[in-house]
């Protein structure tokens, strides 16, 4: 069984000593979130994987995202179009009523919670997205029929990559698919938005 404490991943790693200083960042949003019910526009994932994302996403990128969130509104208004697949139905509704009140008009919000169906891509053409991004869903799978779909050059991203209750070969099959080349993956291990335990997500391009 996987243990982790609040500075150390399931997988064993620890942050940067400059994750630290977002401290306070993290439970204002904490904060916000629980008891003013404000849920801020930035992915669930490590701060150092935002910031990776903020320089590689680009205008015309066509994203694939299993698991919505805030994170869905956040890629959209980065990319050219999101197709995003929810399993929570609830989740899904005020999701939906968020994106119709701010008038955004490139997501494509999907309500299925069906395992085989979420991580059935074979509607898309392979090399279809510039990127796939996994938080939710049978990762597993996600991970195993994300590489066709995902152009040469291309990315996938798995959050919670080093949680084995979560996903416990994704991360493996996502190395294996670069040949555990470093060059072609990087692991961030940081603090996520409102939430003082620290996470972990793997991003590898094809």
């Amino acid at each position: 069984m996987q243990t982790r404490s609040t500075f150390v991943t399931h997988s064993g790693r620890k942050p940067k000593i400059s994750a630290f200083k977002r401290i306070f960042q993290v439970l204002y949003l904490g904060i916000a979130r629980k008891y003013f019910n404000k849920f801020p526009e930035l992915p669930w994932i490590p701060f150092s994987a935002i910031a990776e994302f903020n320089t590689i996403i680009k205008k015309d990128w066509k994203i694939l995202e299993i698991g919505a969130g805030m994170s869905t509104i956040w890629l959209a208004k980065k990319s050219g179009y999101v197709t995003s697949i929810e399993a929570d139905l609830n989740w899904y509704n005020k999701l939906g009523e968020i994106i119709k009140e701010k008038k955004i008009e490139n997501i494509d919000l999907r309500y299925e919670w069906e395992r085989d169906i979420m991580c059935d891509f074979s509607e898309f053409p392979d090399g279809h997205f510039d990127l796939i991004y996994i938080d939710g869903g049978p990762r597993d799978l996600c991970c195993m029929n994300a590489k066709s779909k995902v152009k040469k050059g291309g990315y996938i991203y798995l959050d919670n990559s080093d949680n084995e209750s979560l996903s416990s070969k994704g991360a493996d099959i996502l190395l294996d698919f670069v040949d555990h080349d470093e060059n072609c993956y990087k692991i961030f291990v940081d603090f996520v938005p409102g939430n003082l335990m620290i996470n972990e997500g793997l991003l590898i391009q094809i």
